[in-house]
């Protein structure tokens, strides 16, 4: 994201003023000079810094294909997304950051742009919209994540209904607030194919269990929960155990009779 030097005085001093804002681009800067209070005279967009040698070579020895034009910024992302272990985020994870006003630029990684969004709501006066993260967060736990969902973002009137309803709720809030960003990609834990167990945010607390009880209330869910996925899953790799152990008692039995036979033939 681009930075701007804003020249000006200050509304109330009359004082020169000389400070660097990032922004978007140059109207969104400017607003933000003058929410500071500023009155703009002059916007100069400042040239991206470019990467240091120290991130290069650490770059290269992560393996990393060093994009043409990155700037300092970018790169850091990159090396973040390779060291964290991260996945970048997709242009649909990137517009819910824009509906929260989150800066952030086109490399930052999956857990990193979620994390980014809860430390920016979880200050004081944004209950309501760290309610409608939330809410659309356990919304697309329940539908199991699927593609072409009838809610596609945190401002879908039926979220934010939900959210107006506990943003004054400070057990609920204060419950959400609990939560790092990173854990509100899925909740609960599970075994991926590769056989490593992932653990995301609790599906226990106060938060959690009121706000999906308000979505079954309120939405009708086109597929089974992910959670209850996990489960029978973990309920039919139980039933094979039982199954193999049966068996191989059986075929012990068998062994033994046979041997038994033998000695006493």
């Amino acid at each position: 994201m681009p930075s701007f030097e804003i020249k000006g005085r200050g509304k109330d001093t009359g004082r020169k003023r000389n400070r660097i804002y990032t922004a978007s681009n140059e109207l969104e800067a400017k607003q933000l000079a003058e929410n500071d209070g500023t009155q703009v005279e002059e916007i100069i967009e400042l040239p991206p810094e470019l990467p240091t040698d120290k991130q290069l070579n650490y770059a290269k020895d992560l393996g990393i294909t060093i994009p043409t034009n990155a700037t300092k910024d970018d790169l850091s992302e990159i090396i973040s997304v390779k060291v964290n272990k991260d996945k970048p985020s997709t242009e649909r994870h990137k517009s819910f950051a824009r509906i929260y006003g989150i800066e952030f630029n086109d490399y930052i990684g999956k857990k990193a742009l979620f994390n980014r969004i809860q430390t920016a709501l979880i200050i004081s006066g944004r209950e309501q919209e760290l309610l409608s993260w939330f809410t659309f967060r356990v919304y697309r736990e329940l539908i199991n994540g699927i593609d072409n969902a009838p809610i596609d973002n945190p401002n879908d009137p039926i979220i934010q209904e939900i959210a107006t309803e506990l943003a004054s709720d400070e057990k609920i809030v204060k419950s959400v607030r609990r939560y790092e960003g990173k854990e509100l990609i899925w909740f609960g834990e599970w075994t991926s194919s590769d056989g490593y167990v992932h653990t995301g945010g609790s599906n226990r607390t106060a938060a959690y269990k009121q706000v999906s009880s308000m979505l079954k209330q309120r939405v009708n869910f086109p597929a089974p929960a992910r959670n209850q996925n996990r489960r029978n899953a973990s309920e039919s790799k139980g039933c094979l155990f039982v199954i193999v152990i049966a068996l191989a008692i059986s075929v012990g039995i068998i062994f033994s009779a046979a041997w038994l036979g033998e000695i006493f033939a």
